[in-house]
């Protein structure tokens, strides 16, 4: 860490010689922006996720848990940084240094981890619909046995963060020549981060190529009913896209930063502030994307978000659906069925729970449904007569 400073003014780290330099400006207004960003968003996700009506689906369970990781760094990681840049300095001792790494650290993993199941349950939704359907007792076994092993796995990270003070400045870091850790890292990359990674990207490249296969088999069936059968349904295809550019995007944030603690920790390159900064913000932002990606993607997401911010009219409760299997069936107004594929077996990200009336003694309901059976007297009389 001897080149950490270069003269007496860092660029990137605020110092008594120079306190307001752009960059500094611009890289915590970068950190502000995470942190609030972040904090809401995943807030947003498990608020959406509590609501819904398929928050038992085990999809939802995988999201709500990476929504509860990505939700330590901002307070556990962004907000020290922060002061870290404008003071200069590591002002908060030992064990704040020690703990900011190791969840910095444990949040990659669980992420990794978490990611690589939701691959394997898409996996068998998409490619062994019939097969097996993975269980809430083994989806919260899967949960614990992730967060278990990653924090046995992290916990290293414990030992070798300190406060040092080169120069006279007290910072947060490790010595990256140690032979221990050099080995951490290594391991780290390689079987927390690394096999969770490229075991994600096999099941996704067997899914999509699954999808090909079927939806080719379906077009050259001449029966229309088989056709429509075993092609893979358009929502499925649309929430494993959301996923995989929720993957790709955990890896452009993570890969490189590791990456170059590997780099740095072999002696390959020279340790330079301004690269490590920029790794270290980068894999900030990954904590925050998720909720941004859900927007995009998921409509479903988008009402729910709609619901935790504004108060429903009850006017527009519900609505008579035509489901062939449940005539005469009430249904909340905001399930859509745009595709006009009915399939109930999918598991997608959060839906929304029919929200409670709060008239008195249910006076809105029974005018809608009194409105309904009026509606349909008149037409089957106008029917009869005609």
């Amino acid at each position: 860490m001897a080149m950490l400073f270069h003269g007496n003014c860092s660029r990137h780290v605020s110092s008594d010689n120079c306190t307001s330099t752009p960059e500094i400006s611009i890289e915590v207004l970068f950190l502000v922006v995470v942190l609030t960003g972040s904090t809401i968003g995943n807030v947003l996700v498990l608020l959406v996720v509590r609501q819904s009506r398929r928050n038992e689906w085990t999809t939802n369970y995988f999201v709500t848990s990476l929504a509860v990781s990505n939700l330590s760094s901002p307070f556990l990681c962004v907000l020290w940084t922060i002061f870290w840049i404008v003071s200069g300095r590591w002002i908060f001792g030992d064990l704040t240094c020690k703990i900011t790494f190791f969840f910095h650290f444990l949040n990659a993993g669980v992420s990794a981890g978490l990611l690589a199941c939701i691959s394997l349950d898409r996996f068998y939704v998409v490619v062994h619909p019939l097969s097996f359907k993975m269980t809430r007792a083994q989806t919260k076994e899967l949960i614990t046995f992730v967060w278990v092993f990653m924090i046995c796995a992290t916990a290293p990270a414990l030992y070798f963060f300190n406060v040092e003070s080169p120069q006279s400045i007290q910072i947060c870091t490790t010595d990256f020549s140690v032979t221990e850790w050099q080995v951490f890292i290594i391991l780290f990359f390689f079987i927390p981060f690394g096999f969770p990674l490229f075991t994600t990207l096999g099941l996704y490249s067997r899914i999509v190529y699954a999808i090909l296969m079927r939806n080719r088999q379906a077009r050259n069936l001449t029966n229309d009913f088989r056709r429509q059968a075993n092609r893979v349904p358009k929502s499925k295809i649309k929430v494993l896209r959301m996923l995989m550019i929720q993957w790709l995007c955990f890896v452009g944030c993570w890969l490189p930063f590791l990456i170059y603690q590997v780099i740095l920790s072999l002696g390959l390159i020279n340790f330079n502030m301004g690269s490590y900064i920029s790794m270290l913000f980068l894999s900030y932002t990954n904590s925050g994307l998720n909720a941004l990606i859900y927007s995009l993607f998921n409509g479903d997401f988008r009402r729910g978000c709609k619901r935790v911010f504004c108060k429903p009219d009850s006017s527009q409760a519900y609505r008579l659906t035509t489901l062939p299997s449940r005539k005469n069936r009430i249904t909340p107004a905001d399930q859509e069925f745009s595709s006009g594929e009915h399939d109930f077996a999918e598991m997608r990200l959060p839906e929304l729970k029919p929200f409670k009336h709060h008239s008195l003694n249910g006076t809105a309901d029974k005018i809608v449904h009194q409105a309904w059976v009026n509606n349909s007297t008149a037409r089957r009389a106008l029917t009869e007569i005609s």
